[in-house]
């Protein structure tokens, strides 16, 4: 009875998921059916020449013909997202010499703000700056 009434509090599982991420690349697919791959860095890209800025990331597709219009008219390659979805199992995509299978449907996200960065003022700025302060 006990193991009963824990049950009954733990919440349903319905296969999705959150994340927050770096967007790494784009694939928009025309055929079999439109979709958007997106591709999602979990660190920031590394700026090492000659290798690829991010080596471990993930593919999630959007389906919704309104929000691939949505996340391709406000998202940019490194910009940072929080997004959630659904696990679904598709069938392999076509792609050059290779097949995608896809298996994270992105439901809905949002541009996550990077943090300002502060520009230094030149000496000259500075120092004009210094000049108009009166200290009391």
């Amino acid at each position: 009875m006990q193991d009963h009434a824990l049950g009954a509090m733990m919440p349903r599982y319905f296969q999705s998921f959150r994340f927050f991420g770096e967007v790494a690349d784009l694939l928009l697919l025309e055929r079999p059916e439109r979709r958007l791959l997106v591709d999602i860095s979990l660190e920031p890209a590394q700026d090492t020449p000659g290798r690829n800025p991010y080596p471990q990331r993930t593919t999630f597709t959007l389906s919704d013909p309104a929000l691939m219009e949505r996340f391709l008219g406000e998202i940019s390659l490194g910009d940072a997202i929080e997004a959630h979805g659904t696990f679904s199992q598709t069938n392999y995509v076509p792609h050059r010499t290779t097949c995608i299978d896809t298996t994270f449907l992105m439901l809905d996200y949002r541009r996550v703000p990077l943090p300002e960065q502060l520009i230094p003022a030149t000496i000259d700025v500075a120092m004009d700056a210094l000049r108009r302060v009166r200290l009391h």
